[in-house]
Order: C-alpha cells, then sequence, then structure tokens
C-alpha cells in the first residue's frame, strides 16, 4: 500500500481501463492520493478520432470529462473524493502546426483521495455491502470510446515467417496494407530475429515473435507442421483479413484453420482450398528466360584462415587480418548474359565507428561492382554479364587500414532479371496487395474499412 500512487499517461494504452483503475486505487491507503495523467485529446493529439498521430498504442482519447467519465465508472460512489481535475498546458506551443507533435505540457491531471465509505449507501439496497467487491460494479455494457470512428477498425493479421534477411523484401507489401487500411489493427507475425526490425518499422500496431523456420536457411531442417498448435495459440483470435507474405506454399496451411473472414496467399486455390483470395505462382525457375534465382551456401564459398566456418555460417571477429587476399571468396559460376543482383546473406557486428570491410563482385576476375559496409545494412549488388558470358565471384574483404567489423556470412542469393513470368518475392507481394485490394471493393467486404 502507498501514500501516493501515480499513474503517468498509462491508462490510454490499457484495454481494460476500469480494471487498471480499480487496481491503483487498491493500492493506495486510506487518505493517500491517486493521479492519473493522460494526453489530452484537443491539445497532444488534437483530433477527436482514433488513431493518435502520435502514438499508435493508445486505445481511446481523452477530454477531462471522459476520464471522469472512467473514474466514476470504475470505483464505488463515496470510496474517494475527486480533488483535482485540470488542463496541464504548461509551455505549451499553441503557434505550433499540428503536422508536427506536440511541444510543452499536454496532459489531463486527475488527482483522488481515497476515503473512508460512509454509513449511508447511494447504491440500490441490498447491493452497498459488497459493492466494492464486485467487478461489474457501476460497469457499462460497452467500453467507452471518446468520439466514434469514422470507420469500422478491421482486425487484419499479417504473416511474414521467413528466414534471415526476407522480411526486408516484403516492407513495400506491409507499406501497403497499412495504406489501404490506416485505421485498422494489424498484426504481423514474424521470426524472432526480425521482431526488432517490425516493431521499428512503425507499420504495425502489433507484433507476434514466431520461430517457425531456422534463423538461416543453412541450419536444420524444424517440423513446421508439427508448430501449428503453438501457432494457432499465439494468434487466438478472430481477424477480418488474414494474409500470408511468404512466397513458398510452405507456411499457407497455418490459415487453414485460422479464424478469419477473408484469407489471401500465394498459390492456387486448387492447393490451398481455405483461401478467399490467391495469386497464382509459377515456381518452375528453369527456363531460360525466367528470372533465376540461385541459393548459395555458405559452404560454396572459401574463406581465410582468420574465419571460423562451421555447419551453418563463416564468422570473422574483426580481430585478424589474411595476409594477402580476401576474407570470403566464390562460389565462381559460369553465368550467362544478363541482369544480375546478388544478395549477401550476413549479419554484421558492432564495432568502432571507423570500422568497416568491402565487398566486391568480380566477372573473370575484374571487379565490376563494390561496397564499403559500415553498419548493419548490407546492401544487393547488381550487376550486367556482356555476351560472351563470365565467371563470377564475390569477395569480402577486410579493411586494410583501419579495423574491421566483425561479422556472420551465411552464403546469398543470386538473381537473374528475366522476360517471362517470374517475380522478385518484392513484385508478386505488391500484386498479392492489390489483387486483395481489388476483389475486396469489388465484393463490398470491408470496403467501409479501405482507404
Amino acid at each position: 500500500m502507498h501514500d501516493l500512487v501515480i499513474a503517468d499517461r498509462l491508462l490510454q494504452t490499457i484495454d481494460n481501463y476500469r480494471q487498471a483503475i480499480q487496481q491503483w486505487f487498491a493500492s493506495t491507503t486510506l487518505d493517500g492520493h491517486l493521479i492519473v495523467t493522460v494526453p489530452h485529446a484537443f491539445l497532444y493529439d488534437r483530433q477527436i478520432m482514433l488513431p493518435s498521430p502520435w502514438d499508435r498504442r493508445n486505445r481511446r482519447l481523452y477530454t477531462p470529462a471522459a476520464l471522469v467519465k472512467e473514474i466514476e465508472e470504475a470505483l464505488p460512489p463515496n470510496s474517494y473524493r475527486l480533488r483535482l481535475v485540470s488542463d496541464d498546458d504548461r509551455g505549451y506551443d499553441y503557434g505550433r502546426s499540428d503536422a508536427r507533435p506536440p511541444m510543452g505540457s499536454s496532459d489531463i491531471v486527475a488527482v483522488l483521495q481515497k476515503i473512508e465509505a460512509p454509513l449511508w449507501s447511494v447504491t440500490p439496497e441490498g447491493e452497498a455491502g459488497n459493492a466494492s467487491s464486485r467487478d461489474d460494479f457501476f460497469f457499462l455494457p460497452r467500453t467507452r470510446v471518446e468520439a466514434p470512428q469514422a470507420r469500422r477498425c478491421a482486425n487484419i493479421l499479417l504473416l511474414k515467417l521467413d528466414h534471415l534477411g526476407d522480411f526486408i523484401m516484403g516492407l513495400p507489401a506491409i507499406e501497403r496494407v497499412r495504406a489501404l487500411f490506416p485505421h485498422s489493427h494489424i498484426t504481423l507475425v514474424v521470426g524472432s530475429w526480425n521482431e526488432e526490425m517490425a516493431v521499428n518499422s512503425g507499420l504495425v500496431d502489433r507484433v507476434v515473435a514466431f520461430d517457425v523456420f531456422p534463423r538461416n536457411a543453412s541450419e536444420e531442417v524444424i517440423d513446421v507442421h508439427g508448430k501449428k498448435a503453438l501457432f494457432e495459440d499465439s494468434v487466438a483470435e478472430s481477424y477480418d483479413l488474414a494474409i500470408d507474405l511468404r512466397t513458398d506454399p510452405d507456411t499457407r496451411f497455418l490459415l487453414s484453420d485460422l479464424q478469419a473472414n477473408v484469407k489471401a496467399g500465394l498459390g492456387m486455390q486448387s492447393d490451398f482450398p481455405f483461401l478467399d483470395i490467391f495469386l497464382p505462382v509459377d515456381f518452375n525457375r528453369h527456363g531460360p528466360e525466367t528470372s533465376l534465382e540461385d541459393r548459395l551456401s555458405h559452404g560454396d564459398f572459401g574463406s581465410a584462415s582468420v574465419c571460423l566456418r562451421n555447419d551453418f555460417r563463416l564468422g570473422y571477429d574483426g580481430s585478424g587480418r589474411p595476409k594477402r587476399g580476401a576474407l570470403i571468396w566464390g562460389p565462381y559460376r559460369d553465368l550467362p548474359q544478363g541482369s544480375y543482383i546478388f544478395e549477401p546473406l550476413m549479419e554484421v557486428g558492432r564495432g568502432r565507428s571507423s570500422a568497416s570491410f568491402l565487398i566486391d563482385i568480380t566477372l573473370d576476375g575484374q571487379a565490376v561492382r563494390q561496397e564499403i559496409i559500415t553498419g548493419p545494412t548490407v546492401p544487393n549488388l547488381a550487376f550486367d554479364v556482356g555476351a560472351r558470358g563470365a565467371r563470377f565471384e564475390a569477395r569480402i574483404w577486410a579493411n586494410r587500414w583501419k579495423r574491421t567489423l566483425p561479422f556472420s556470412f551465411y552464403g546469398g542469393r543470386l538473381y537473374r532479371k528475366g522476360s517471362a513470368n517470374i517475380l522478385h518475392q518484392t513484385e508478386y507481394l505488391l500484386l498479392l496487395i492489390e489483387l486483395i485490394a481489388i476483389r475486396l471493393q469489388r465484393t463490398g467486404l470491408l470496403r467501409e474499412v479501405m482507404a
């Protein structure tokens, strides 16, 4: 028990506000004080409808009257006295554009004092004795909404259960979903290694970490179907729309028993009869004019003695440097004419501010493209092969004069652009989202929540 309990900007993020107020109040001693602060809808959000432009975690917007109403709903009459309800606008910049976050205080402050209940009661006869212990006391049948939504808030589930690096290629599709459903609640399920990036993207309202696959494609095989029950426990809700954003078909079955009004993904409905919206995909990548995706294992590459090699990766801790030559090289593939992209699959560790390393591409021993890596992001390297063809090699070099960043190398992907119907992962996913938008508009499903 405490003489003073302060709940500073918490209430607006909690779904069950009644329970939160009751718990804070129960932790306050008799004659003690509970102070609750929430962002002011007119000062902080500067609007009367969700979502908040500055904090997507907020479940409700508040005016002083709205805050008092929630307190009255949550606590028995005459168990407290409301000593203060005030707008806190100290230092507030009223001349600041509403396109920018507010400056200065922009809160509502409520101060409650806990009192000893009087001998008389305002509750109906027979209920006064146990009013304070009843969870439903003075409850309204529905949660308060400060202002009615202009649109219904759809509940959307996105799956992007991929190996390390594939999440980035799915970002444009996730951005498009957010643009189509700006007021909807979007849950994104990713591998734990992509969780931080998913949260930092700011595109979704909730991120669920679920490891269906190993971190990298070269690691041990996992019983994907054996994890279905765990997956369903992780997303045990009903959804208006569920989309699998993995291009390979091996996670599509996760949608089969999901509670969703509309299910969508890549593939054929004959293979996945539970899909309501599907984009057919041709997985035959052997035609001479198709786009080629060649997955290169770390085992296809050679390495210097200062690198550590195991069954899953090549590692370099940044502490040594080969006397001559590169740290990693390979895989020596003969390529026909065309335009190519090499995507290194790497994790880059932290080093000093001046630390770096270099990646280059050679064709027949001549360097045609290079990138200096100074941080965690490793870009794709595009290059062209002439009419005679050429032997492809990718190399990673230590910094010759300064410290070298540590890294783990898992191999890479080599893409050749073609003229047939095989597309890049990003293109497939964007096409799927556009198809979903067209079908939903045409059928009228979720039309009221779409932009």
